[in-house]
């Protein structure tokens, strides 16, 4: 019998496909979950040993200098360097460049070099909270009443941490590494705008390249200088690392999880690991020590991403794919 003749046979048949997709998209986004969370732990620690070390304009400009290079190296072979002229693209390209490169690599560098790597990573949970309201307002994601109270004991977990005794001075180093994750998110909100149908290294690409032209610029303008310091080898391997490795492949995981999850579902996931992997980097590699209340309020965070990913459905909610292809029509 021809299955084309008989829709009940052609919706069971396609049934299995359709779950092994869903199955295959869900193991690729926890990978890549989990390779943004190893390191996005180590974006504080390279990033603190960078500020201290490095001029700051020095060490934003020329990070993303690497990996605006690396990227465009990408696009051009797979054929989409060209979406960065598009008229359909480029404006909102540009706006998620601004905000989550310029802005956030501009507030976590000269926030880290006022303010050492543990009390940092505190400071940078405040991300959950960011990430609810943006993609409830914004993405139509409404979170579950269990998404909600994992993410409030995820808070209280790292709210818990504030009395701890970490010095959290001066005030403009604070203020900055706490509104760098609304940054972040504002970022991934417009990302989702145009993923569908801009892929991911695209999209990666697209926000370094542009970054890097403005961080450049404002290096030129103000601090052009300092750029002695890249005689030093030392200057030059910790700004490649961070290039390479935290902007370029951090960035790629990212969308590569956003684009087949939850965008709260998988900040909420990937968020508690990042303080407890980046106190134990801090450790190896700055000499520093999470308190034991810092060390409570983790497993408290941990405790609530449990009850989230245990009972929260992960999959990204996407628009009927009629609709979808007609308001994105696909690259050539």
């Amino acid at each position: 019998m021809n299955p084309e003749a008989n829709p009940t046979l052609s919706a069971e048949a396609s049934s299995p496909a359709r779950e092994f997709n869903r199955s295959r998209r869900f193991r690729i986004g926890i990978v890549n979950a989990v390779a943004t969370t190893i390191i996005a732990a180590v974006q504080p620690v390279i990033t603190r040993y960078g500020a201290e070390s490095i001029d700051p304009m020095l060490f934003c400009a020329g990070s993303m200098t690497v990996a605006g290079s690396i990227l465009a190296v990408v696009m051009w072979r797979r054929g989409e360097i060209g979406t960065l002229i598009s008229r359909r693209w480029t404006p909102r390209l540009v706006a998620l460049s601004m905000f989550g490169s310029v802005a956030t690599s501009l507030t976590l560098i000269f926030g880290l070099r006022r303010i050492d790597a543990v009390a940092g990573v505190i400071l940078l949970q405040s991300e959950p909270l960011y990430s609810l309201l943006l993609s409830t307002i914004f993405l139509g994601e409404r979170p579950s009443y269990r998404q909600l109270i994992a993410t409030a004991v995820i808070l209280i977990g790292i709210g818990s941490v504030f009395g701890a005794g970490r010095a959290f001075s001066p005030l403009s180093g604070a203020t900055l590494l706490f509104v760098t994750p609304l940054f972040w998110q504002t970022s991934h909100v417009i990302s989702l705008g145009v993923m569908p149908p801009l892929s991911e290294t695209c999209v990666t690409g697209a926000r370094t390249i542009f970054a890097a032209v403005v961080l450049v610029a404002i290096f030129l303008a103000t601090d052009a200088a300092s750029s002695v310091g890249l005689a030093d080898p030392r200057t030059l391997l910790v700004i490649c690392v961070t290039g390479g490795f935290i902007y370029v492949l951090g960035s790629l995981t990212w969308y590569g999880a956003i684009n087949r999850l939850s965008l709260a579902w998988t900040t909420a996931l990937t968020n508690p690991g990042v303080p407890m992997l980046s106190f134990l980097f801090a450790i190896a590699f700055l000499g520093e020590h999470p308190s034991a209340r810092e060390v409570r309020g983790m497993i408290i965070a941990v405790t609530g991403v449990l009850f989230l990913v245990l009972g929260a459905d992960a999959g990204r909610q996407y628009p009927d794919a009629e609709l979808a292809e007609a308001v994105h029509p696909p690259l050539t």
